[in-house]
C-alpha cells in the first residue's frame, strides 16, 4: 500500500464529505429523499473525483494499474473512514510482514 497517496485519498475524501454535507444535504432534507440514497451518491461522486485524480494507493496491482486507480477511487467515495481503517489494516500488516522477513 502507498501511504503517501492514501493520504491525498484521505484529504480528496475529506473535501468531497464537506462539500456533500453543503451541497447535497440540504436537498436531501428539503425534499424528504430516502438518506440511503446518500451513500450512493457520495460513492458515484468520489469515485469520479478519485478517478480523476489518478491516484493508485494499491501499486501492488502492477500488471494492471487501472485496478489499484479503481479501487483508490472507490476508497476515496466511501469517505474518510474507510480510508482510515484501510491506513490502520495496511500498518499491521506491513509490521506484521516485517515480523516474518526478520525471522
Amino acid at each position: 500500500m502507498d501511504f503517501q497517496s492514501l493520504g491525498a485519498a484521505l484529504a480528496a475524501a475529506l473535501v468531497l464529505e464537506k462539500l456533500f454535507e453543503m451541497l447535497f444535504k440540504p436537498l436531501w432534507d428539503k425534499f424528504g429523499w430516502d438518506s440511503m440514497y446518500k451513500l450512493y451518491v457520495a460513492i458515484l461522486m468520489g469515485s469520479g473525483l478519485g478517478y480523476m485524480t489518478g491516484l493508485n494507493a494499491f501499486p501492488v496491482f502492477a500488471m494492471s494499474e487501472m485496478v489499484g486507480r479503481v479501487l483508490t477511487a472507490l476508497a476515496i467515495g466511501c469517505g474518510t473512514s474507510f480510508i482510515y481503517d484501510l491506513i490502520d489494516k495496511g500498518k499491521e500488516i506491513e509490521l506484521y510482514t516485517s515480523e516474518i522477513i526478520d525471522e
